[in-house]
Formats: structure tokens, C-alpha cells, sequence
């Protein structure tokens, strides 16, 4: 199954990977209406789905507890190294990340990529993979699944596997049991046992900024930099420098972002309105930390090109669970 849209909002993209069994929150980085194509492939277990945007999103909360995701990048261009982060770790193409989603949470399972490239997961059942683990007693594959989040991956079977999910995302999944194989391989033949400390503590600070700027109380009630320093444990310098480079803006930046982002879900959504009484454009901009109704509107326009009273006018209800 193949299918590429043009979009405006970030929601319109989680109503579609819905449909292929991924419940995740998006948040688009840089302004303006996108394309996004995805192809998806799915057969005993396995589940193949590719993504291209024209945009840089940043995922959040993706993780279903039955699967675990193993992702990789395909570069359109040769601009960069490092094209994307999962669970923090650098996406370049020998990257092979997403163990966070084994045992998932707000805070282990999300995922920024860019524009210049393809993102690729494979999400193998979970109960299959672990059992299969056990029985080929592949006991660093099983201590990597489960304390690291990504691994630098240049041998033949990731190799093999990149080939054949290209193919089966043309022409349909034939063969699951393959992949298992192939996923075990990878595991147990990794080019980096270990995590420098560095990459180490950065995960650790990425996954706190990430759940901190999505949670839903701090939406409401916006921390100050001190407090969100602090809450972090982190100079305001030290998290200056890894928003800046992993996000490319300040933290209080990257939350008024999400909580924009958010508050556009819900004028968007009747239903969502309905279910959380929320009743009137200064009730929206009140739960997520605009106390000022007209200079809320004024950076909503800015940010979406439209008035919240022009987004209610086209909203409608969205087939999605929250």
C-alpha cells in the first residue's frame, strides 16, 4: 500500500498512521503545508511502513507495547551525516534505532527525522521476537534490545534486510519469518557494544525534554526556564546547546511550539472540544497556557496563517484515539 497527501496540519498525519497501527503525537518544526507519502506492507508479524515528508516532524509517544521498532534512514541527499534522532540516537545510514519501544513511554519512544531523507521501520511482534531470542539463546542480542536504544549496524544481514523491505514494500511481505532472522542477526553481529557517555547522558536529557514539553500539566501551567532547568537537572547553558542542536530552538521555544501545535489539535477536532469542555477559543488558549485570548490569536496567525475562529470554521472530528 502506497499513498502520498499534501497536508496543513500535523494532525491530519496521526489520523493517517493510525491506519497502519501507530498511535503517536507529530509536531511539525518548520511552518507551512507539506507532502508526506508512506508505504506500508504488512504479513505475520511483521509490519513494513516507509516515510517521506517534505517537512521535518518531530514523533512522539509511538510505542503499542506489542511490537518493537527497529528503524533506519535512506538519504536523499549526501548533505549531511547525522539525519534524524530516534529515542535521541543519531540516524545515519548504519543507524539502526527504536529498542525503546520494547517497553514503551511518553518518555523512550519518539523520533525527529528531515526532509533529506527516508525513514524505515520494521516493527516485529514483540512476544515472537523475545521467544525466539531465547530459544536461539542469542544473549547479546538480548542484552542490546534491552539496554541501548540504538546500534551502528554495517554487516551483511542489515544490509539484507534494507534490500528486502525495499522489495516487500513494492511488492507485499512473503517470507515474515525472515525478518526475525535477519533482526537477530543484526543484534547479535552490532559494530558498538557501548554507548559513549556523552550520547549516553544526551538520550537521558532528550527524553525529559521531549515528555516534559508533551505533558499535559505544564501545557497548562508553563514552567520558567529555571524551573525546567531544574526539573531536568541542567545548566541553562548545557540545555541551550542540545535544544539548539537536536531541535534547532530554545526549550521554552520548542514547548510554546508544541503547546501552539496542541491547542490547533483541539480547535481542529469537535469531538476532542466536546470531550474536554472546552467550549470557546479562550477556553482552548487558557488549557494550554495563553492567558491573553488576543495575543494568542496573533501568534496563532503567525504560526498557521489563520485565525483559531477560521480553524473551528473547517473542524471536524478525527478518527483518532487520544
Amino acid at each position: 500500500m502506497k499513498t502520498s497527501f499534501n497536508f496543513s496540519d500535523p494532525l491530519e498525519l496521526s489520523e493517517k498512521l493510525s491506519l497502519f497501527g501507530q498511535a503517536t503525537r507529530i509536531t511539525q518544526l518548520d511552518d507551512g503545508p507539506g507532502t508526506y507519502e508512506i508505504s506500508a506492507s504488512e504479513n505475520k508479524g511483521i509490519s513494513l511502513a516507509q516515510i517521506s515528508a517534505s517537512k521535518t516532524l518531530l514523533y512522539e509517544g509511538w510505542g503499542n507495547g506489542r511490537t518493537v521498532d527497529f528503524n533506519w534512514v535512506t538519504p536523499l541527499s549526501s548533505r549531511f551525516e547525522v539525519y534524524g534522532y530516534c529515542d535521541g540516537y543519531e540516524m545515519r545510514p548504519n543507524s539502526l534505532a527504536g529498542f525503546g519501544t520494547i517497553n514503551p513511554s511518553p518518555r523512550n519512544a519518539w523520533g525527529k527525522y528531515s526532509s533529506d531523507c527516508l525513514s524505515t521501520a520494521c516493527m516485529v511482534d514483540k512476544e515472537r521476537l523475545m521467544n525466539l531470542l531465547s530459544k536461539c539463546k542469542a544473549y547479546d542480542a538480548l542484552d542490546r534490545l534491552n539496554n541501548q536504544v540504538g546500534m551502528h549496524c554495517n554487516n551483511d544481514a542489515f544490509h539484507q534486510i534494507r534490500k528486502l523491505a525495499k522489495k516487500d514494500l513494492n511488492a507485499g511481505i512473503i517470507n515474515s519469518s525472515k525478518y526475525f532472522d535477519l533482526i537477530v542477526a543484526c543484534l547479535e553481529e552490532s559494530d558498538s557494544d557501548t554507548l559513549l557517555l556523552r550520547d549516553s547522558k544526551n538520550i537521558n536529557q532528550l527524553r525529559e525534554i521531549v515528555y516534559l514539553a508533551h505533558d499535559v500539566e505544564t501545557m497548562s501551567d508553563p514552567l520558567t526556564l529555571s524551573q525546567v532547568c531544574a526539573y531536568i537537572d541542567s545548566s541553562q547553558a548545557s540545555l541551550y546547546r542540545t535544544c539548539q542542536e537536536f531541535f534547532g530552538m530554545g526549550i521554552i521555544e520548542l514547548m510554546t511550539h508544541v503547546r501552539m501545535e496542541e491547542s490547533r489539535r483541539v480547535l481542529l477536532n469537535k469531538e476532542l472540544r466536546q470531550n474536554l469542555r472546552l467550549y470557546s477559543i479562550r477556553d482552548v488558549a487558557i488549557r494550554y497556557g495563553f492567558k491573553h485570548q488576543g495575543r494568542y490569536a496573533r501568534r496563532y496567525f503567525t504560526s498557521f496563517g489563520e485565525l483559531p475562529s477560521q480553524t473551528i470554521e473547517r473542524s471536524r472530528d478525527y478518527s483518532i484515539e487520544y
